[in-house]
């Protein structure tokens, strides 16, 4: 029989199935002879059983529960409901991916009601802390089973003085009030009902019960997350340690890292039983006043963090004898902590640096790029030994083929020519050849034009020395650069004529670029860039006048110039016909933004409020990250990259667009099978992290696959 419900004490052979948790961790350090506290594990199946029918248990589930409340009791010699000498129990989920928030985790004092709470007010011999306690628990069921907000700031109680008692009673009731008008039902006396309901409320807490914020744009964000992760998490239940309330010396709450650095070493907060003010003070005071007990929070912590592999924030107690864990939960980090902490754990040997890759998310990179922070460089470094598929740099001037080296781009993916052009110095350059009355004209034009392009593309060529660098055609409205708009009919067939001529001198200002790169010394790796290719012919055509232009300027120096020509596929029809355009092309750029925008059959601003329109019936956000249309943008790329290699098996595809910084986007890259993705600079960490996730997440599915079939087969 599959046990739902097991003990600390049972061991860590018992819980390898929910490890990273934090029950297991304890258990661990219970074999290893620490003091931990008496507890429990409630698996995700039970928890599952548990709450699919409100107020019901199957026999199974309260037999394996009651005798695990049982044994609890045995082993402190509490009764859970007793009204003389309760049971209370801490209630948290067991999940080291649980909500970071204490609102969202964690149910204290669950066993006390209106008479419990008398017997724990005699046993410690302290009503006001007692119904302190008893508040803490009404307001965490509170906020977590029906979203009641907290109190926006919480006048300390003095555990010393009787009129604490008035001023907590009048704060119960108040609580009771509140939820019996939020749910209809008063909060359960039944401490049994107490016990389900906090199970219930601790492992779906990222549910559709959802949680209340007093920022409404949280509120929004949060009220997503819980629509797509219906999860439900494991729970930890541990006993209260419960002694006389003047046993108490003090108590506070600590973290195993510094939660906005990431910096080895314990830091917190510490509040002696006998202050008046309430006032915190740094966990310095503790290590002042009592050496041993600090010493020994600070083994706990970094044992705890050692088998869990997570910054932990921990809230404890001060006995005279020891210290009591009274809930442990994974850290809230800054984006600098998340990625500091995730690199000194794998330096640390803690966890390995797939680990630490799958933690990171798109935020802590930028905010990591701003602070120029050292360690990410080492987290981007194992996330490149590990990724499958080049990332490439969306440039569009050679400022950004500065930044995109610097970010370690695996080369240029697409350099927008065009967008040189456009600075004020330039434009009247092009545009009076544009408009230009005589051949002869015209071409002056063009050789005024040729070393401004081949300059810059030194500078490309340059940046990345040995890395590919894919050079754009000219891609514009030809309207747009005419200087009057009137005259747009009156030069457009000129204009028509003057779009091949714009691209040989282009085509003379790359190779005279490699030419001078070469003599250099530096390796020069060229590629040409079609814009929106539509058909084969077209692309033969371009192709032939490329091969020509090499012949003419390359000379002996084509031996050490291996260019590439290729194809932008931006339209639906392109990407049908994609295997004939193969033809002559040796790779293709798929540019995923414009394939979203034509691929849903109607102009870019209808399908922008299409979305807007749709996110709206679903209460939800139009994704900021675009992501990938999987059926549509999705299949129709897997279809053209497919049937290209068939023709060209060895063709090298690549992908340009704002959804490669999306994770699922990516990973449906990775499964069609294309070579590279094309990202603007500053995305460039973050797509190579994503890429390595996609890969990690891959291997961990066909090894549950391959897992879930041995069990079939055994079966």
């Amino acid at each position: 029989m599959i046990k739902r419900v097991m003990l600390l004490e049972d061991g860590t052979a018992e819980m390898k199935g929910i490890t990273p948790s934090i029950g297991a961790a304890l258990a661990a350090l219970r074999e290893a002879g620490w003091s931990v506290p008496t507890g429990m594990v409630v698996t995700t199946d039970s928890c599952r059983a548990c709450c699919a029918c409100p107020g019901e248990l199957s026999d199974e589930m309260n037999g394996e529960i009651g005798n695990a409340i049982r044994q609890l009791e045995q082993q402190t010699g509490k009764l859970f409901g007793h009204t003389d000498h309760p049971l209370l129990l801490h209630v948290q989920a067991d999940s080291l991916v649980a909500p970071a928030t204490a609102e969202a985790c964690v149910i204290p004092y669950v066993g006390l009601n209106d008479d419990t709470v008398e017997g724990f007010a005699r046993q410690t011999g302290n009503r006001v802390y007692a119904l302190q306690c008893y508040l803490t628990e009404i307001q965490h069921y509170g906020h977590i089973k029906y979203g009641i907000a907290y109190p926006a700031t919480v006048q300390p109680i003095d555990v010393q003085r009787s009129s604490g008692e008035a001023e907590l009673e009048w704060s119960i009731a108040e609580w009771k009030q509140l939820i019996l008008k939020k749910s209809g039902h008063p909060f359960p006396q039944d401490v049994r009902l107490q016990l389900q309901a906090a199970i219930h409320g601790v492992s779906f807490s990222k549910s559709k019960q959802g949680l209340s914020f007093s920022n409404q744009k949280e509120s929004s964000v949060e009220n997503l997350t819980l629509q797509q992760e219906p999860t439900a998490w494991p729970v930890y239940i541990h006993a209260v340690r419960q002694g006389k309330y003047s046993d108490l010396q003090g108590k506070g709450s600590v973290y195993t890292r510094n939660p906005a650095t990431g910096e080895k070493g314990i830091i917190g907060d510490y509040l002696p039983a006998e202050s008046q003010s309430g006032m915190l003070h740094a966990l310095s005071y503790l290590k002042r006043h009592d050496s041993e007990r600090y010493a020994e929070l600070e083994a706990i912590c970094t044992e705890l963090e050692k088998r869990t592999g997570t910054v932990l924030q921990i809230a404890y107690t001060v006995e005279s004898a020891s210290i009591c864990l009274e809930y442990i939960r994974s850290s809230l980090l800054s984006p600098a902590a998340e990625i500091k902490s995730s690199v000194y754990l794998v330096l640390e040997g803690v966890i390995q640096p797939e680990h630490a890759i799958l933690r990171m998310r798109s935020e802590n990179l930028a905010e990591g790029m701003k602070q120029e922070i050292p360690e990410m460089k080492r987290l981007l470094e194992w996330a490149d030994a590990i990724k499958d598929i080049s990332i490439l740099a969306k440039v569009e001037e050679t400022a950004d083929a500065l930044q995109a080296k610097a970010w370690g781009a695996d080369g240029i993916g697409l350099c927008v020519t065009d967008a040189m052009f456009m600075s004020s110095h330039r434009k009247p350059f092009v545009q009076k050849m544009m408009i230009a009355n005589t051949v002869e004209e015209r071409r002056r034009g063009l050789q005024r034009l040729l070393p401004m392009q081949q300059s810059d593309l030194e500078v490309l060529f340059e940046a990345m020395n040995g890395r590919p660098a894919a050079i754009q055609l000219f891609d514009f409205s030809r309207y747009e650069l005419v200087p009057d708009g009137d005259e747009g009919d009156q030069y457009g067939e000129q204009l028509h004529v003057d779009l091949f001529e714009l691209y040989e001198m282009q085509l003379e200002a790359v190779f005279r670029a490699a030419v001078q790169c070469i003599r250099e010394g530096l390796w020069v790796r060229p590629e040409i860039l079609i814009p929106h290719v539509e058909h084969a012919q077209e692309m033969q055509d371009i192709r032939e006048l490329a091969d020509h232009v090499a012949a003419q300027v390359l000379g002996e120096e084509r031996r050490h110039c291996i260019y590439k020509v290729g194809a932008v596929i931006s339209s639906p029809r392109a990407a049908l016909t994609a295997s004939q355009i193969a033809r002559y092309a040796d790779f293709i750029l798929f540019a995923g933004d414009e394939l979203s925008e034509s691929t849903p059959g109607c102009i870019p601003e209808e399908a922008k409020q299409r979305e807007e329109d749709y996110a709206t019936m679903l209460q939800t956000e139009p994704d900021p990250l675009r992501k990938l249309d999987m059926e549509g943008v999705g299949r129709l790329v897997e279809h053209a990259v497919a049937q290209s290699r068939l023709r060209k098996p060895h063709l090298k595809t690549v992908i340009s667009g704002e959804h490669s910084r999306d994770v699922q986007s990516m990973a449906l890259i990775q499964q069609i099978g294309l070579d590279a993705v094309c990202v603007r600079p500053e995305h460039i960490p973050w797509a190579r992290v994503a890429a390595a996730q996609a890969v990690i997440r891959q291997v961990k599915e066909k090894q549950n696959t391959s897992e879930d079939e041995d069990i079939s087969t055994i079966a």
